[in-house]
Protein backbone atom coordinates (compact mmCIF):
# COMPACT_ATOMS: atom_id res chain seq x y z
CA UNK A 1 0.00 0.00 0.00
CA UNK A 2 3.27 2.05 -0.09
CA UNK A 3 2.04 4.02 -3.51
CA UNK A 4 -1.70 4.35 -1.42
CA UNK A 5 -0.08 5.86 0.98
CA UNK A 6 2.10 8.41 -0.79
CA UNK A 7 -1.00 9.29 -2.97
CA UNK A 8 -3.44 9.65 0.07
CA UNK A 9 -0.59 12.17 2.16
CA UNK A 10 -1.22 14.82 -0.77
CA UNK A 11 -5.33 14.21 -1.57
CA UNK A 12 -7.25 13.31 0.78
CA UNK A 13 -8.58 16.53 2.07
CA UNK A 14 -10.13 16.73 -1.30
CA UNK A 15 -11.56 13.32 -1.70
CA UNK A 16 -12.62 10.70 0.82
CA UNK A 17 -10.45 8.09 0.51
CA UNK A 18 -12.59 5.53 2.48
CA UNK A 19 -11.02 1.75 3.05
CA UNK A 20 -13.10 0.28 -0.60
CA UNK A 21 -11.57 3.24 -2.67
CA UNK A 22 -7.71 2.99 -1.44
CA UNK A 23 -8.12 -0.76 -1.85
CA UNK A 24 -9.24 0.00 -5.53
CA UNK A 25 -6.21 2.50 -5.93
CA UNK A 26 -3.05 0.36 -5.27
CA UNK A 27 -3.25 -2.10 -8.07
CA UNK A 28 -4.35 0.92 -10.17
CA UNK A 29 -1.29 3.23 -9.29
CA UNK A 30 0.82 0.01 -9.12
CA UNK A 31 -0.40 -0.93 -13.06
CA UNK A 32 -0.07 3.30 -14.36
CA UNK A 33 3.31 3.15 -12.91
CA UNK A 34 4.32 0.06 -14.67
CA UNK A 35 2.78 1.81 -17.87
CA UNK A 36 4.54 4.98 -17.65
CA UNK A 37 7.90 3.01 -16.89
CA UNK A 38 7.52 1.06 -20.18
CA UNK A 39 6.57 4.14 -22.54
CA UNK A 40 9.67 6.08 -20.80
CA UNK A 41 12.33 2.95 -19.84
CA UNK A 42 15.05 5.20 -19.32
CA UNK A 43 13.51 7.47 -17.02
CA UNK A 44 13.62 6.66 -13.25
CA UNK A 45 11.21 7.71 -10.73
CA UNK A 46 10.03 5.96 -7.67
CA UNK A 47 6.62 4.92 -6.98
CA UNK A 48 6.43 6.47 -4.37
CA UNK A 49 7.11 9.74 -6.36
CA UNK A 50 5.29 9.03 -8.69
CA UNK A 51 2.18 8.40 -6.88
CA UNK A 52 2.50 11.82 -4.57
CA UNK A 53 3.25 13.78 -7.79
CA UNK A 54 0.29 12.53 -9.13
CA UNK A 55 -1.84 13.81 -5.95
CA UNK A 56 -0.57 17.31 -6.68
CA UNK A 57 -1.90 17.31 -10.23
CA UNK A 58 -4.92 15.41 -9.76
CA UNK A 59 -8.16 17.26 -10.50
CA UNK A 60 -11.32 17.16 -7.88
CA UNK A 61 -14.22 14.70 -8.94
CA UNK A 62 -16.37 12.16 -7.68
CA UNK A 63 -14.92 9.15 -8.94
CA UNK A 64 -10.63 9.54 -7.84
CA UNK A 65 -10.13 6.31 -10.17
CA UNK A 66 -11.72 8.03 -12.86
CA UNK A 67 -9.31 10.76 -12.67
CA UNK A 68 -6.79 9.59 -12.14
CA UNK A 69 -7.03 7.27 -15.70
CA UNK A 70 -8.54 10.08 -17.69
CA UNK A 71 -5.10 12.07 -17.18
CA UNK A 72 -2.12 11.86 -18.93
CA UNK A 73 0.04 9.33 -16.61
CA UNK A 74 2.68 8.33 -18.26
CA UNK A 75 3.91 11.86 -19.31
CA UNK A 76 3.00 12.81 -15.70
CA UNK A 77 5.97 10.82 -15.06
CA UNK A 78 8.54 12.04 -17.07
CA UNK A 79 7.77 15.37 -16.38
CA UNK A 80 8.46 14.62 -12.51
CA UNK A 81 11.16 12.66 -13.67
CA UNK A 82 12.41 15.58 -15.32
CA UNK A 83 11.76 17.78 -12.69
CA UNK A 84 14.23 15.94 -10.41
CA UNK A 85 17.07 16.26 -12.80
CA UNK A 86 16.94 12.43 -13.87
CA UNK A 87 19.19 11.91 -16.88
CA UNK A 88 17.29 8.81 -17.94
CA UNK A 89 14.17 11.57 -18.64
CA UNK A 90 16.10 14.53 -20.10
CA UNK A 91 17.03 12.06 -22.73
CA UNK A 92 13.43 11.44 -23.52
CA UNK A 93 12.53 14.65 -22.99
CA UNK A 94 15.13 15.49 -25.96
CA UNK A 95 14.54 12.79 -28.03
CA UNK A 96 10.47 12.71 -28.27
CA UNK A 97 9.74 16.00 -26.71
CA UNK A 98 12.29 18.83 -28.45
CA UNK A 99 11.20 18.02 -31.93
CA UNK A 100 8.08 18.96 -31.14
CA UNK A 101 8.79 22.37 -29.75
CA UNK A 102 11.78 22.90 -32.62
CA UNK A 103 8.78 22.84 -35.18
CA UNK A 104 6.30 25.14 -33.48
CA UNK A 105 9.03 27.48 -32.76
CA UNK A 106 9.99 27.51 -36.48
CA UNK A 107 6.37 28.45 -37.43
CA UNK A 108 7.16 31.68 -35.66
CA UNK A 109 10.40 32.24 -37.78
CA UNK A 110 12.10 29.41 -39.14
CA UNK A 111 15.37 30.90 -38.93
CA UNK A 112 17.86 27.85 -37.27
CA UNK A 113 19.81 30.58 -34.97
CA UNK A 114 16.56 31.64 -33.91
CA UNK A 115 15.12 28.39 -32.72
CA UNK A 116 18.25 27.24 -31.31
CA UNK A 117 17.31 30.33 -29.14
CA UNK A 118 13.75 29.81 -28.45
CA UNK A 119 14.59 25.97 -27.62
CA UNK A 120 17.66 26.66 -25.16
CA UNK A 121 14.99 29.49 -23.31
CA UNK A 122 12.44 26.30 -23.01
CA UNK A 123 14.78 24.00 -21.81
CA UNK A 124 15.80 26.80 -19.17
CA UNK A 125 12.05 27.87 -18.22
CA UNK A 126 10.92 24.55 -17.93
CA UNK A 127 14.20 22.50 -16.49
CA UNK A 128 15.58 24.63 -14.44
CA UNK A 129 14.90 25.23 -10.62
CA UNK A 130 13.93 29.40 -9.93
CA UNK A 131 15.68 30.48 -6.76
CA UNK A 132 13.24 28.03 -4.79
CA UNK A 133 11.03 27.08 -6.91
CA UNK A 134 10.81 23.60 -8.57
CA UNK A 135 11.24 23.71 -12.55
CA UNK A 136 8.22 24.34 -14.45
CA UNK A 137 7.69 21.75 -15.75
CA UNK A 138 5.66 20.39 -12.74
CA UNK A 139 3.11 23.14 -13.64
CA UNK A 140 2.37 20.59 -16.34
CA UNK A 141 -1.16 18.80 -15.27
CA UNK A 142 -1.62 15.70 -17.49
CA UNK A 143 -4.74 16.72 -19.18
CA UNK A 144 -3.10 16.34 -23.08
CA UNK A 145 -0.06 15.59 -23.92
CA UNK A 146 3.39 16.61 -22.95
CA UNK A 147 4.34 17.55 -26.37
CA UNK A 148 1.60 19.51 -26.63
CA UNK A 149 1.95 21.70 -23.62
CA UNK A 150 5.38 21.89 -24.56
CA UNK A 151 4.82 23.34 -27.96
CA UNK A 152 2.38 25.92 -26.88
CA UNK A 153 5.02 27.22 -24.27
CA UNK A 154 8.05 26.90 -27.44
CA UNK A 155 5.84 29.26 -29.21
CA UNK A 156 5.34 31.52 -27.00
CA UNK A 157 8.61 32.16 -26.18
CA UNK A 158 9.29 32.48 -29.63
CA UNK A 159 6.76 35.11 -30.33
CA UNK A 160 8.08 36.98 -26.51
CA UNK A 161 12.16 36.26 -28.88
CA UNK A 162 10.18 38.45 -31.81
CA UNK A 163 8.89 41.33 -29.66
CA UNK A 164 12.13 41.65 -27.61
CA UNK A 165 10.44 44.70 -25.57
CA UNK A 166 8.15 42.45 -24.31
CA UNK A 167 8.01 42.15 -20.13
CA UNK A 168 7.01 39.14 -19.84
CA UNK A 169 5.50 36.23 -22.33
CA UNK A 170 3.34 37.31 -24.77
CA UNK A 171 -0.40 35.53 -24.90
CA UNK A 172 -0.47 32.91 -28.02
CA UNK A 173 -3.36 33.71 -30.52
CA UNK A 174 -6.13 30.48 -30.41
CA UNK A 175 -6.04 29.69 -34.26
CA UNK A 176 -1.82 29.42 -33.59
CA UNK A 177 -3.05 26.57 -30.58
CA UNK A 178 -5.28 25.04 -32.80
CA UNK A 179 -1.91 24.83 -35.54
CA UNK A 180 0.21 23.19 -32.84
CA UNK A 181 -1.79 20.81 -31.84
CA UNK A 182 -3.53 19.64 -34.59
CA UNK A 183 -0.55 20.06 -37.22
CA UNK A 184 1.68 17.75 -36.30
CA UNK A 185 -0.89 15.00 -36.59
CA UNK A 186 -0.55 13.34 -40.04
CA UNK A 187 -4.98 12.27 -39.43
CA UNK A 188 -5.83 15.68 -38.13
CA UNK A 189 -3.30 18.26 -39.99
CA UNK A 190 -6.04 18.19 -42.91
CA UNK A 191 -8.64 19.68 -40.16
CA UNK A 192 -6.47 22.50 -38.53
CA UNK A 193 -6.75 25.17 -41.35
CA UNK A 194 -10.52 24.39 -40.96
CA UNK A 195 -10.79 24.32 -37.26
CA UNK A 196 -8.60 27.58 -36.71
CA UNK A 197 -10.86 30.87 -36.81
CA UNK A 198 -13.97 28.59 -35.57
CA UNK A 199 -12.77 27.24 -32.91
CA UNK A 200 -10.93 30.52 -31.71
CA UNK A 201 -14.37 32.08 -31.80
CA UNK A 202 -16.72 29.35 -30.12
CA UNK A 203 -13.42 29.05 -27.46
CA UNK A 204 -14.21 32.79 -27.06
CA UNK A 205 -17.92 32.78 -26.78
CA UNK A 206 -18.04 29.52 -24.10
CA UNK A 207 -14.85 31.67 -21.83
CA UNK A 208 -17.22 34.70 -22.06
CA UNK A 209 -20.16 32.57 -20.43
CA UNK A 210 -17.84 32.28 -16.99
CA UNK A 211 -18.29 34.46 -14.10
CA UNK A 212 -15.73 36.98 -13.42
CA UNK A 213 -14.86 35.02 -10.61
CA UNK A 214 -14.23 31.98 -12.35
CA UNK A 215 -12.20 33.93 -14.99
CA UNK A 216 -10.02 34.83 -12.37
CA UNK A 217 -9.31 31.81 -10.93
CA UNK A 218 -8.68 30.04 -13.66
CA UNK A 219 -6.51 32.72 -14.82
CA UNK A 220 -4.08 32.82 -11.63
CA UNK A 221 -4.02 29.06 -11.30
CA UNK A 222 -3.28 28.59 -14.98
CA UNK A 223 -0.84 31.92 -16.07
CA UNK A 224 0.23 32.87 -12.08
CA UNK A 225 0.29 29.46 -11.15
CA UNK A 226 -0.94 30.22 -7.55
CA UNK A 227 -1.67 27.34 -5.51
CA UNK A 228 -5.25 26.49 -5.13
CA UNK A 229 -4.15 26.29 -1.63
CA UNK A 230 -3.48 29.99 -1.77
CA UNK A 231 -6.42 30.57 -3.77
CA UNK A 232 -8.30 29.46 -1.08
CA UNK A 233 -6.89 31.86 1.12
CA UNK A 234 -7.88 34.77 -1.43
CA UNK A 235 -11.55 33.57 -1.56
CA UNK A 236 -11.76 32.29 2.47
CA UNK A 237 -12.62 28.91 0.77
CA UNK A 238 -11.43 25.12 1.12
CA UNK A 239 -8.64 24.02 -1.37
CA UNK A 240 -10.88 21.47 -2.54
CA UNK A 241 -13.49 24.24 -2.80
CA UNK A 242 -11.16 26.35 -5.18
CA UNK A 243 -10.36 22.75 -7.43
CA UNK A 244 -13.65 21.67 -7.28
CA UNK A 245 -14.17 25.17 -9.46
CA UNK A 246 -11.19 24.84 -11.66
CA UNK A 247 -12.24 21.30 -12.82
CA UNK A 248 -16.28 22.97 -13.43
CA UNK A 249 -14.95 25.75 -15.49
CA UNK A 250 -12.85 23.50 -17.56
CA UNK A 251 -15.91 21.40 -18.21
CA UNK A 252 -17.89 24.05 -18.77
CA UNK A 253 -15.57 25.84 -21.17
CA UNK A 254 -15.03 21.91 -22.83
CA UNK A 255 -18.71 21.15 -23.38
CA UNK A 256 -19.68 25.18 -24.79
CA UNK A 257 -17.00 24.98 -27.57
CA UNK A 258 -17.81 21.66 -28.33
CA UNK A 259 -21.29 22.42 -28.42
CA UNK A 260 -20.57 25.59 -30.76
CA UNK A 261 -17.92 23.84 -33.27
CA UNK A 262 -20.50 21.15 -33.80
CA UNK A 263 -22.95 23.67 -34.77
CA UNK A 264 -20.34 25.59 -37.05
CA UNK A 265 -18.43 22.92 -38.58
CA UNK A 266 -20.19 20.42 -41.15
CA UNK A 267 -17.55 17.59 -40.65
CA UNK A 268 -19.19 13.42 -40.47
CA UNK A 269 -19.43 12.61 -36.88
CA UNK A 270 -17.03 10.34 -36.04
CA UNK A 271 -14.38 12.66 -38.00
CA UNK A 272 -15.73 15.21 -35.57
CA UNK A 273 -15.15 13.01 -32.55
CA UNK A 274 -12.04 12.39 -33.45
CA UNK A 275 -10.65 15.99 -33.99
CA UNK A 276 -12.39 17.35 -31.12
CA UNK A 277 -11.04 14.76 -28.60
CA UNK A 278 -7.21 15.57 -29.55
CA UNK A 279 -8.39 19.32 -30.08
CA UNK A 280 -9.81 18.79 -26.13
CA UNK A 281 -7.20 17.11 -25.28
CA UNK A 282 -5.47 20.91 -25.25
CA UNK A 283 -8.04 22.67 -23.62
CA UNK A 284 -6.08 24.01 -20.81
CA UNK A 285 -3.32 25.20 -23.46
CA UNK A 286 -5.81 27.30 -25.05
CA UNK A 287 -7.07 28.80 -21.65
CA UNK A 288 -3.69 29.32 -20.58
CA UNK A 289 -3.13 31.61 -23.88
CA UNK A 290 -6.49 33.13 -23.61
CA UNK A 291 -6.69 34.37 -20.67
CA UNK A 292 -2.81 36.01 -20.93
CA UNK A 293 -3.18 39.69 -20.47
CA UNK A 294 -3.21 41.35 -24.14
CA UNK A 295 -0.12 42.27 -25.05
CA UNK A 296 1.81 40.71 -22.66
CA UNK A 297 1.31 43.17 -20.24
CA UNK A 298 0.72 42.27 -16.40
Amino acid sequence: MDLTRSFAAGIEDAYDLDGETRAQLEPLLDELLTKARATWPEAELSGRDFAAHLAVVAPEADDVAAALVDMNTDDLYLAAACAKGEEGALRHFERSIIPRAERAAARIDGDPGFVDEVLAEVRVKLLVSQKDKAPRIVAYLGRGPLAHWVQVTAMRVAQTFKRRGARREVAMEIPDVVASVLGDDPELAPFADELREPFAEAFQEALQELSARERNVLRLYLIEEVSAEKIGRMYRVHRATVARWIAQSRRAVHAATKKRLAQRLELQPMSFESVMGQMMSGVDLSLASFLSPPGGQP
